[in-house]
C-alpha cells in the first residue's frame, strides 16, 4: 500500500494543482478584490458590527479547556448570587453565559455551547450582547450533531442584510452543506477559504472535512488544494479517516483508481461516518469499474448494513442492497432487506415505497409457492425468512394462510397447524393494538383450520385444547364445524359417550354418521339404525358402502326385516360379497311354520339366525 504522504502530495501537487491550472485564469484572491476593501469599511458600521474576537482564535496560551471552563463557571456562579429562582439573567450573568458558549465554540462542542445560550432567550439583551449571542448561535447551530433547526436570530445572519460581514461566506457554505446542497456551497468556498484560518482549531477541525468535500464535488481544485493543506496544520486531522476518504474521492475523480483504493482502504478501518463512507466508496468504485461483481457488492453491502445504522447513509445502504438483491434475482433477500427498511426507518417517506415493492414480491412468491411452482423446501425457507418482518403488515396473513393451506394439502400437518396458530395470534394482537381490523369469523376460521390440521396429524390432545372453548363469532356455520370436529375427535379416540352428548341444530350427514357409528359400537341397534337411516335420507345411493353394511347389520339386529331387505335391494354391491348369497337367502325366505312347533323347525330357525349373524359380522369386519 502506498505511503500516506505520497497520496497526500499526489492530491495537492497532481490532481488538485493540475485541475486548478484549468481555472487559473478566473481565480483571483479574495483579498485583492475591490469588494473586500468595501467589506473592511463596512465592518465598522454600527448596527450589525460583529467583533472579530467573537469567532476568531484567541492569541497566546489560554490554558486547558477544563481550567478555562472552571474559571467561567465560577464567574457565572458569582453573577447568580442573590438572583431569585426563575429570574431573567442580569448583565454579568449574560456575559458569563456568552463567554462559556464561546469557549465551547472554540472546541467545537455545539450542544454544550448552545445550552448556555438558551438561558439568554428570556433576557432583553443590549445590542452588543444580542449580536454575540446570535453569531454564536449560528456558528454552533451549524455544527450541532443533533441537526436541530437554527434559531430565528441565527438564521437572519445568513440574509443579504449581513452580506458585508466578512465571515458570512463560511456560514453560508456550512448552511448549504448542512442542507445537503454541496453544489450550492460551491459559490461560497473561495471567500470562505480565506476566512477559515482565523477560526479556532477546534471549530476548523469539524468543518474542514465538509468544506473539502464540497470543493471536490464542485471541482474547485485550487480551493480543495488549499483546504487539504490546512489538514496538516491541525493535530490528528491529517491522519483522520475523513482526510483519507476525501483523498480517495479526489483520486477517483482524477481516475487514479489505485490511489483511490489505497485511500479508501486506509479510511475504511475507522468506525466513524467517514470510515463507513470509505467502505461504501470501495463498493461503488468496484461496481463502476467492473472490479467486483454484483454478488460481491451485495455481500459487502450486507455486512455494512449490520454495522452502520440509524441515519440517511444507513437507509441508502439498505436501498442499494435491495436493488442488488433484486438484480441478482434473489427475491426473498430483497423482501428481507425491504423488511429491514420498514423496521429501522418506520417514519421515513422512503419506507412506503419499500413497503409497496416488498408487497409485490411477497404476492408473487406466495402465489408460486401455493401453486406448487416452488418446492416445499424453497417455500418453507422463503416463508421463514419473510414472515418475521411482515407479520403485522396488512394482507400478509392471507399469504401466510396460503402457505399453511399448501402444507396441509401435502400432509405436512404440523407445519400447517403451527402456522394457523401463529396467524391467529398475530391477527388477534394486531386487532388489540388497533393495527388492523380483524373479524371474529376470521379468527374462528383459523382455529378450525388449526384443529383440522392437528387431527389430521393424530394430535388429538392438542386439537381438544383448540376446540375446548366456544367460538367467539357465534356464526352457526363455524359452530357446526367445531361440533363436527369435536364429534369426530371423540369418535377417533373411542369416546362414544361424548360423541352422543354432542348435539347440533342441523346435523350434517357426516355428523349423523359419527353418532350412528357411536350407537353401533355401543350396540344400541335401534338408535344406530335410526341415525344410519338419516344418513341414508341425506345421501341416498352415495352412502358409503361400509356405512351401508353397518346399517344393514343394525337393522337386522334390531329386528327390522323389511329395512334389511330394502337395503339389499338398494346396494347391489353387497351381492358381490362371497357371503352375500347365504345372507340374502336367510333374509328373504319365509320362516318355517311354528305351529305346531316341532323340534326340527325351531332348531332350523335358530341355526339360520346364528348363521346369518355370523355372515353379517364377517361382512361388517371385512368392510371396516
Amino acid at each position: 500500500m502506498r505511503n500516506y504522504l505520497c497520496i497526500s502530495f499526489w492530491l495537492i501537487g497532481s490532481v488538485l494543482a493540475g485541475a486548478a491550472q484549468a481555472e487559473s485564469a478566473k481565480v483571483v484572491h479574495v483579498a485583492s478584490q475591490p469588494h473586500q476593501a468595501q467589506v473592511e469599511v463596512s465592518d465598522t458600521q454600527p448596527g450589525w458590527n460583529i467583533p472579530p474576537q467573537m469567532l476568531h482564535a484567541p492569541h497566546g496560551d489560554q490554558g486547558s479547556f477544563l481550567d478555562q471552563r472552571q474559571i467561567l463557571l465560577d464567574e457565572l456562579a458569582e453573577a447568580m448570587t442573590g438572583l431569585a429562582p426563575g429570574a431573567a439573567p442580569n448583565a454579568p450573568m449574560a456575559t458569563a453565559l456568552i463567554d462559556l458558549a464561546r469557549l465551547h465554540y472554540r472546541y467545537g462542542l455545539a450542544p454544550e455551547g448552545l445550552s448556555f445560550l438558551d438561558r439568554l432567550d428570556r433576557l432583553d439583551l443590549p445590542p452588543a450582547h444580542r449580536m454575540q449571542r446570535d453569531v454564536l448561535s449560528l456558528a454552533l447551530g451549524l455544527i450541532d450533531p443533533r441537526d436541530l433547526p437554527l434559531s430565528d436570530h441565527a438564521t437572519r445572519l445568513l440574509s443579504s442584510t449581513y452580506a458585508p460581514w466578512p465571515d458570512q461566506p463560511v456560514f453560508l457554505a456550512l448552511a448549504a452543506i448542512r442542507d445537503g446542497d454541496l453544489t450550492g456551497a460551491g459559490q461560497h468556498l473561495e471567500a470562505a477559504r480565506d476566512r477559515l484560518r482565523n477560526l479556532p482549531d477546534g471549530y476548523r477541525a469539524i468543518i474542514l472535512p465538509n468544506m473539502l468535500e464540497a470543493a471536490i464535488q464542485n471541482e474547485e481544485w485550487r480551493v480543495a488544494r488549499d483546504l487539504a493543506d490546512d489538514f496538516h496544520h491541525l493535530p490528528g486531522l491529517s491522519q483522520s479517516a475523513a482526510f483519507h476518504f476525501l483523498l480517495g474521492r479526489a483520486a477517483e475523480a482524477g481516475n487514479d483508481l489505485l490511489a483511490a483504493f489505497d485511500s479508501y482502504t486506509l479510511a475504511s478501518t475507522s468506525r466513524d461516518l467517514w470510515g463507513h463512507r470509505a467502505r461504501i466508496g470501495l463498493v461503488s468504485m468496484g461496481l463502476r469499474n467492473d472490479l467486483i461483481d454484483a454478488t460481491q457488492a451485495r455481500d459487502m453491502l450486507r455486512q455494512e448494513s449490520l454495522v452502520w445504522r440509524g441515519d440517511d447513509y444507513a437507509l441508502t445502504v439498505l436501498e442499494d442492497l435491495a436493488a442488488l438483491d433484486h438484480a441478482i434475482g434473489d427475491r426473498v433477500a430483497a423482501v428481507s432487506t425491504y423488511g429491514a427498511i420498514l423496521d429501522r426507518f418506520p417514519d421515513r417517506p422512503e419506507t412506503e415505497l419499500a413497503r409497496q415493492k416488498a408487497r409485490a414480491l411477497i404476492v408473487a412468491i406466495y402465489e408460486e409457492g401455493a401453486a406448487g411452482d416452488l418446492s416445499l423446501s424453497e417455500f418453507l425457507r422463503a416463508h421463514r425468512r419473510i414472515a418475521p418482518d411482515f407479520r403485522f403488515e396488512p394482507g400478509f396473513a392471507d399469504q401466510a394462510e396460503a402457505f399453511a393451506d399448501r402444507f396441509l394439502a401435502v400432509g405436512s400437518t404440523l407445519v400447517a397447524a403451527r402456522e394457523y396458530e401463529t396467524i391467529h395470534d398475530h391477527l388477534a394482537v394486531a386487532r388489540d393494538l388497533g393495527l388492523q381490523e380483524v373479524e371474529d369469523t376470521r379468527l374462528d376460521s383459523l382455529r378450525i383450520k388449526q384443529a383440522e390440521s392437528l387431527m389430521a396429524g393424530g394430535q388429538y390432545d392438542a386439537a381438544t385444547l383448540v376446540l375446548a372453548d366456544p367460538l367467539i363469532s357465534g356464526t352457526e356455520a363455524l359452530d357446526d364445524q367445531r361440533l363436527q370436529l369435536l364429534a369426530q375427535l371423540y369418535a377417533e379416540t373411542g369416546q362414544t359417550e361424548a360423541v352422543l352428548e354432542t348435539t347440533k341444530g342441523e346435523p350434517s350427514a357426516s355428523f349423523l354418521r359419527l353418532r350412528a357409528d357411536a350407537h353401533f359400537k355401543r350396540e344400541n341397534w335401534a338408535d344406530a339404525e335410526k341415525n344410519y337411516r338419516m344418513v341414508w335420507d341425506k345421501l341416498g345411493s352415495e352412502m358409503a358402502f361400509e356405512d351401508a353394511v353397518n346399517f344393514l347389520l343394525a337393522s337386522y339386529r334390531n329386528g327390522d326385516r323389511m329395512q334389511t331387505i330394502q337395503l339389499s335391494q338398494e346396494f347391489p354391491e353387497l351381492t358381490e360379497l362371497p357371503q352375500w348369497a347365504e345372507i340374502a337367502e336367510s333374509l328373504t325366505r319365509e320362516p318355517a311354520q311354528l305351529l305346531p312347533l316341532r323340534q326340527d323347525n325351531a332348531q332350523s330357525r335358530v341355526d339360520d339366525a346364528a348363521q346369518t349373524l355370523q355372515n353379517l359380522e364377517s361382512v361388517s369386519s371385512g368392510t371396516n
